[in-house]
């Protein structure tokens, strides 16, 4: 998915859950801070509250709006 469908489907703030560097770990539950951008070769990242860097939105599990999350620090 390109950063244009992702940001149309999933606004800032969107509930998620984050596997920072492989589906093998355990997820965070977080929500969006930016949008997604492309950034090279058909790669897409988002950032997310507690978590410091991009993450391949590959790794990004979107929720339901209502689902909770832990606060951001």
């Amino acid at each position: 998915m390109d950063a244009e469908t992702f940001n149309r489907l999933y606004a800032v703030g969107t509930p998620v859950r984050a596997f920072p560097e492989t589906r093998a770990e355990r997820p965070k539950l977080t929500r969006t801070r930016t949008t997604a951008v492309d950034v090279q070769h058909g790669l897409t990242v988002v950032h997310v509250d507690r978590l410091a860097g991009p993450i391949d939105i590959r790794g990004i599990d979107p929720l339901p709006d209502n689902y909770p999350v832990e606060a951001t620090p």
